[in-house]
């Protein structure tokens, strides 16, 4: 976007809501609707705070206030309206907005959203590799154990003669 002739940067939220709100000029477009619009197949839990948070961005860029609104009209619990006159051009440099231009590159590309049941599907495969990997370790301490455990008596029971002899002699004693 530019401002004063200076182009300035605009998180891509508050691009998508002002494109959102241009497209729909002199309408009132919901709260949901910004919700859809901006962030589709995810669940937000604090949607308003998203919502409130996105247009006081987008008033501050288009240096507009929701007491004195110039571009963006706050319709309470209904959602909000563009109120500024839009003119559509055929030009493709740049679209007048009053003080503001917004250059008419690309939008910003939509950022990759992960539907929930893909989530959750990542989630469960990631659960399963780490039970898999505990169960493996458990397998590897047992045979260790059970290895160990083997080496040790296998070192016991060549002791016995020695064992064995002194407990002749002990016993030898007790006979004499």
């Amino acid at each position: 976007m530019y401002q004063d002739h200076k182009r300035i940067k605009v998180q891509a939220q508050v691009y998508r809501a002002l494109l959102l709100l241009l497209g729909r000029a002199g309408e009132i477009v919901s709260r949901e609707d910004v919700r859809k619009g901006l962030w589709p197949e995810v669940f937000l839990v604090n949607l308003d705070a998203n919502v409130n948070t996105t247009m006081n961005k987008l008033r501050q860029v288009l240096g507009d206030s929701p007491e004195n609104a110039r571009y963006i009209e706050t319709m309470p619990r209904r959602g909000y309206s563009f109120i500024a006159a839009v003119e559509f051009s055929d030009r493709t440099d740049t679209m007048p907005l009053g003080g503001v231009q917004a250059a008419t590159e690309a939008a910003p590309p939509q950022l990759q959203r992960v539907p929930i049941s893909q989530r959750l599907s990542a989630v469960m495969r990631m659960a399963g590799f780490l039970v898999a990997g505990i169960l493996l370790g458990a397998v590897l301490m047992f045979v260790w154990f059970f290895v160990q455990a083997k080496n040790h008596r296998a070192s016991e029971s060549s002791r016995p003669a020695a064992g064995a002899s002194r407990a002749a002699q002990h016993a030898g004693r007790i006979r004499a």
